[in-house]
């Protein structure tokens, strides 16, 4: 106890020195930035004119092996979208071996590669180093593009596209593309349904051929390789590829923003709407102020949760979940993006803001809280993306590519750290133009493109399609004594008839689904039941139940995968109950309804009556009836899941007669990234329906 006792005493005089030593007056000094090491690169050249760069890195025995095409824009017209079909048939087969012979041994062997449009991936343990170099260029010398291949991956690149025209995100981003560079050139030119459906399997072979060419070739080796290893696995496996001249064609700059133009993108019944600012600037990558840009970007809304915009629309105005902005350099043009996702009631005021904190980071120098908080997040994500191999060779790549300094990037540090609030605002003055840029905007146009008039010099909002083609503005007035009462009246009489709608006391389908979301596809069987306020619906993959709901009338309940059930209550009930009602349109003008008709939209070239629809339980719905028809052919909705506000459209088509009576045999339903497409196989009406399916 007294030699613990004698030791406590020693440190706290020790302490007690030191605090005296320390001049608190004075903040202390920071560290000298620290220099990155990234490994020792080393480039040299092929005959065949193949620039291989390696980067030594001894720690691991692993290895990656990066084939890039150093691909200048390319205008591809009519057939747009050919580069990237290319790039995933090339790992499709080979003339040694299927695609499935490709994929077993890539497995076997625990790699990995992948293509693209502008080159092949590798990685694996060093000990499969020369089988991981066999596979790449098997793929690279002898790909056969399949035509079943071909025509699958068409199909699916067209179902994706179907999908991104349901989403206000995709939309912004292609019509964006499009105003920020013209149709006429690369950067601006958007892949449709017309040029996917224009590419050709000759086209993409011609692709491959024009452009896989060693001479504008890099091959990036990283990893624990030693130079004349390099050189030895370089020839080896790819001496014998024969060069041949690439030519690309020049494109003149678009001409910069003169006052602001604000763009509209119609998508009806829109609760929410997307809001992009974007301008352009010419800022190549390794000039001087790309540094000095990117902290400014950060500081106003680049990432950091701290950002001026999300802090002004989030935290101070609860006007979004996120608002966030970006810049970039390129060897053609750069680009400022800055957007968010807002309510219709507090769009105008969102770009208000948008603007207000653009002007404030050119008017206003930053903190030095700002400055170091910034710092500190830029170093921390700089030392996080040197842990992945991709990211060393896009340096690598970049340092030859672009002939920066050789310490380029080793240097980052040193040069963030003499970035100071003077630098931060002359770049605000540079690059953010808040009085000459394009704001776009895609939501409901009836409720919220009126109201941005005033942020366009002209006065004018310019109204696009969602491929960012121009649209003319027709709106139509309702004829005079139309109400919702016969917009009903008239979907009733287009399906059957008022009478044989009310004669109908249950309704039973089998039908096949399939849900696209975050890139995965998955196929689905559904089985539903309706009959006197009664529900029973089951979703099946295989034979594991996906999600199956009951309601008997007066108790609901929902069982999900594992089997665990779980009794709804309070608003859940009542939106089961909602959902169990047959034709709700019977309803719509009885006790507890509240029914609208608000005008007249566009829903996708259709003119509609749009309708909006409160129910007892509060869910607000709305939907839209083809003025031609009669028949309903879309429905929007909004949900709050996790505290977001979840908007989903559903989308009816292909209607057949019933017994009597229409129903449409196709439903899309589109919300928070994913599509559902549902295919009825068989309806049936006022069948033996058992009692047993709606109990428990």
């Amino acid at each position: 106890m007294k030699r613990i006792t004698l030791i406590a005493a020693c440190i706290l005089f020790n302490l007690a020195f030191l605090q005296a030593q320390i001049d608190r007056t004075q903040p202390p000094k920071a560290a000298k930035a620290a220099k990155i090491q990234l490994g020792d690169s080393k480039t040299f050249k092929l005959d065949n004119g193949l620039t291989v760069i390696l980067v030594e890195n001894h720690e691991l025995p692993v290895v990656s092996f990066t084939l890039q095409i150093a691909l200048e824009p390319i205008l591809e017209g009519p057939m747009a979208g050919t580069a990237s079909l290319a790039g995933g048939l090339l790992r499709a087969g080979t003339t040694k071996r299927t695609k499935a012979e490709l994929d077993k041994e890539i497995d076997f062997i625990g790699a990995d590669i992948s293509t693209g449009q502008s080159g092949i991936q590798g990685s694996s343990l060093k000990k499969h180093q020369d089988k991981v170099l066999e596979l790449m260029t098997d793929i690279l010398y002898n790909p056969i593009f399949p035509q079943e291949e071909f025509d699958k991956l068409k199909k699916q690149t067209l179902s994706a596209l179907a999908m991104s025209g349901t989403d206000p995100n995709s939309i912004a981003s292609t019509v964006a593309s499009v105003l920020r560079f013209g149709k006429n050139h690369p950067y601006g030119e958007p892949s449709t349904e017309e040029t996917i459906g224009n590419v050709t399997l000759d086209g993409v072979k011609n692709y491959y051929k024009t452009y896989f060419s060693p001479s504008i070739g890099y091959l990036v080796m990283i990893g624990d390789l030693k130079l004349e290893e390099a050189k030895v696995l370089a020839n080896k496996y790819f001496a014998s590829w024969k060069t041949q001249p690439v030519k690309f064609a020049k494109y003149d700059a678009p001409a910069a923003f003169k006052g602001n133009r604000v763009a509209f993108v119609d998508k009806s019944g829109a609760v929410q709407s997307v809001i992009t600012i974007t301008n352009i600037f010419r800022l190549k990558p390794g000039d001087p102020d790309v540094l000095p840009a990117s902290m400014m970007n950060n500081i106003l809304g680049g990432g950091v949760f701290s950002g001026r915009l999300m802090m002004n629309l989030r935290e101070k105005r609860s006007f979004t979940y996120g608002a966030n902005s970006s810049i970039s350099s390129d060897k053609l043009l750069g680009q400022f993006n800055a957007g968010a996702q807002v309510r219709n009631s507090v769009t105008d005021s969102a770009v208000t803001e948008f603007l207000y904190e653009m002007r404030r980071m050119r008017d206003e120098p930053v903190t030095a809280e700002d400055l170091m908080l910034t710092k500190n997040v830029m170093a921390g994500e700089f030392g996080r993306a040197l842990e992945s191999p991709a990211t060393l060779a896009t340096f690598a790549m970049n340092t030859v590519r672009y002939n920066l300094p050789a310490d380029f990037y080793a240097t980052y540090l040193e040069r963030l750290e003499k970035v100071t609030a003077g630098d931060v605002q002359a770049m605000a003055k540079k690059y953010l133009q808040p009085d000459n840029c394009i704001i776009l905007v895609v939501g409901n146009k009836s409720e919220v493109a009126d109201k941005l008039k005033g942020f366009a010099a002209t006065g004018k909002v310019e109204l696009y399609d969602r491929y960012g083609n121009t649209v003319v503005d027709q709106p139509l007035a309702l004829p005079e004594g139309m109400t919702a009462t016969n917009v009903i009246d008239l979907y009733l009489q287009a399906i059957g008839g008022k009478q044989n709608v009310q004669a109908i006391k249950s309704v039973s389908s089998k039908a096949t689904g399939k849900v696209e979301a975050m890139g995965q596809k998955m196929e689905l069987a559904m089985e539903t039941a309706q009959s006197a306020g009664s529900l029973y619906q089951i979703i099946k993959m295989g034979e594991m139940v996906i999600n199956k709901q009951v309601y008997n009338g007066t108790e609901g309940w929902v069982e999900g995968m594992g089997g665990a059930s779980q009794e709804l209550k309070g608003a859940d009930l009542e939106k089961m109950r909602d959902g169990a009602i047959l034709f709700p349109e019977l309803r719509y003008f009885g006790t507890g309804f509240q029914t609208t008709l608000e005008g007249i939209e566009a829903v996708d070239g259709r003119n509609a009556y749009r309708i909006k629809i409160i129910y007892p339980s509060g869910t607000i719905e709305t939907e839209f009836f083809e003025i031609s028809t009669g028949l309903k052919i879309r429905k929007t909705s909004v949900s709050e899941v996790q505290k977001q506000t979840i908007e989903s459209i559903t989308d009816y088509a292909d209607y057949r007669d019933v017994s009597g009576t229409k129903f449409p045999y196709s439903i899309k339903q589109s919300g928070a990234g994913q599509v559902i497409e549902i295919l009825f196989d068989k309806i049936e009406i006022n069948g033996d329906l058992k009692p047993e399916l709606f109990k428990k």
